[in-house]
């Protein structure tokens, strides 16, 4: 017995290193026991605190776990997704190590340490992986969706961050299929009803700025992208009818100032000042593209609406389209000798638009990459450009001008932006109304077919309390304007009706028949000041009709549009978020 205990006693050191199958016990593949030495002898002579090559630091588990200059290169749970992985078994430029590479056995550890959750020591906790809480791609199809549009429903009305000033509106978005509206706020993104101009939900984006919003092409989903610049940044998504985050990826050192979701909602790509464009899955949130070929920041991404191609521009005017599953460039699309501000494509997806601080607009043939036209839309630099649902143009620029186009960008109505220059903008899903914000936080509204302002938003909310005082105070503004406005034309109507000339009266209170005399230059003043005052209070009653549904005050009748608007409008109560 005495010599059993000692035999016993002599094994147990060896016992300590039997392979996991023999002691009955998982392996657990950690950075400081199993990764590190891997790295010191492969890796750290370039990538170390004192030689940052590519700015990736391995020699310490944080620095390894931030990544590098072109963001993170470890993706927990996801060894395929995972860069440093791709580039040591050598299917991702740059091949590591260079001019040799790592023996089976050791890249074996590297992929169970990454499926493990990038475990630091035996006693640490796995990293989880960013994943969506839903399946996006799960049975849905581009197009308008079945039921009724994607509304907010139950969304907090309160804002999460109250500044001291109205934050510029750095991104807008209008909602393909409802009547709803997404401002870039303070860290915030900001819902309007497009209909009625009720204030319909906040979603926060602590991140910091806002660079970009885009609804997916089915409207049930918003996208927002941006950071803090030299930084951070990220794209988060959310689900439009519940306002639940389901995704955040990104996890950039730097702002993404770009970033889209493919009809599919398979893939998310984004871009920004690091050059790379990079494409997502939205399944897991994992990388599956990293693709350097833009010379300077990336400042426009957009896939065309059947979710094939996928189109990216720069600050150097480059625009590139290329197949969103592969990654492979179809066309270089060249011209532009300004930073490209926005890239739009046709709602049929036949064509795409570039715009550019050059101050062309160019359009360009998407099955083969060739250019139609180019025009000259805006002295200065256009600062943003975008199709409609039903095909139509609208486009901002440094000539504080909004303008209205055609398909083919002939202008069909130019409208005047007075104040900043009109920084974002977009058409209702109606075509009904146009919108443009300007670096005051300040968001114009018009009727597309008059062309007349019809109200103004601000994406710097009040709380709700302060938001109704404010909104009784514009009521009885507009209401004084109405009847100001009212006054003068029966003024103008008076003075008309007593006119000493019958011809006065007949051309002032109805139209001068063809082939009548021409008018005197009195009659013609008089004619031209009660068709402007009649014009005017039309358009104050319909901005008290604005003012007076957000107040609840009255309700125009559910079989017509209220006085002078575009839409179909109901107040809150009788209409519900979601009809």
């Amino acid at each position: 017995m005495a010599r059993s205990s000692a035999w016993f006693t002599l094994l147990l050191p060896s016992l300590a290193l039997l392979p996991p199958a023999w002691s009955g016990e998982a392996e657990k593949i950690t950075y400081e026991d199993h990764v590190l030495p891997i790295l010191r002898d492969h890796c750290l002579k370039c990538h170390n605190p004192d030689k940052l090559k590519g700015d990736l630091d391995l020699s310490s588990y944080a620095a390894a776990v931030k990544g590098g200059g072109s963001g993170a290169t470890l993706s927990p749970g996801d060894p395929d997704g995972s860069l440093l992985l791709r580039t040591v078994l050598q299917v991702e430029e740059p091949s590591m190590p260079p001019n040799s590479r790592l023996p089976e056995r050791e890249v074996a550890v590297l992929r169970r340490w990454i499926e493990g959750g990038l475990l630091q020591g035996r006693n640490s906790r796995a990293l989880t992986p960013s994943r969506p809480s839903v399946e996006l791609a799960a049975g849905l199809a581009p197009g308008r969706p079945e039921g009724p549009p994607p509304l907010p429903e139950g969304l907090s009305l309160e804002p999460g961050v109250v500044g001291v000033a109205a934050p510029a509106i750095t991104a807008l978005a209008h909602s393909p299929w409802a009547p709803l509206v997404a401002l870039s706020g303070a860290r915030q993104v900001v819902l309007y009803r497009s209909d009625t101009f009720a204030v319909a939900g906040v979603l926060p984006f602590p991140e910091g700025l806002i660079c970009d919003l885009k609804f997916s092409r089915n409207g049930r989903l918003l996208l927002a992208a941006g950071g803090r610049g030299g930084h951070s940044g990220h794209v988060a998504v959310w689900e439009v009818v519940s306002g639940r985050r389901i995704l955040t990826v990104g996890d950039q050192f730097d702002s993404v100032l770009a970033a889209d979701l493919s009809a599919d909602q398979r893939w998310l790509a984004l871009g920004g000042p690091d050059r790379v464009l990079k494409i997502y899955r939205t399944s897991d949130g994992g990388l599956e593209h990293r693709i350097r070929r833009h010379t300077d920041w990336i400042t426009a991404v957009e896939f065309s609406p059947d979710g094939r191609l996928l189109a990216s521009g720069d600050r150097t005017g480059g625009v590139f389209v290329r197949e969103a599953d592969s990654g492979q460039e179809l066309f270089s699309l060249a011209g532009h000798r300004g930073p490209i501000s926005a890239l739009s494509w046709r709602p049929d997806g036949a064509g795409l638009i570039s715009a550019s601080e050059d101050g062309t607009i160019k359009f360009w043939q998407a099955a083969e990459g060739a250019a139609i036209r180019s025009i000259n839309a805006h002295p200065g630099g256009v600062l943003f450009a975008r199709f409609a649902m039903d095909g139509r143009l609208v486009s901002g620029g440094r000539d504080n001008k909004v303008i209205l186009a055609d398909a083919n960008g002939r202008s069909q109505r130019t409208l005047a932006f007075g104040g900043d220059l009109p920084a974002r903008g977009a058409v209702t899903d109606s075509g009904r109304r146009i919108f443009a914000g300007d670096w005051r936080g300040r968001v114009v509204v018009w009727d597309s077919d008059s062309g007349a302002l019809v109200d103004e938003l601000d994406a710097h909310l009040l709380p709700l309390a302060r938001r109704m005082e404010a909104g009784r105070r514009r009521w009885e503004e507009r209401r004084a304007a109405v009847a100001s406005a009212a006054t003068l034309v029966q003024k103008l109507e008076k003075d008309a009706a007593l006119a000493r000339s019958p011809a006065v009266k007949a051309a002032v209170l109805s139209p001068a028949p063809k082939g009548a005399p021409a008018k005197t230059g009195a009659e013609a003043t008089l004619t031209r000041r009660l068709t402007e005052a009649r014009r005017d209070l039309a358009q104050a009653e319909a901005r008290l009709a604005v003012a007076e549904l957000a107040l609840g005050i009255s309700r125009p009748p559910p079989d017509k549009p209220a006085p002078s608007s575009p839409d179909p409008v109901r107040s809150p109560e009788q209409s519900p978020s979601r009809p």
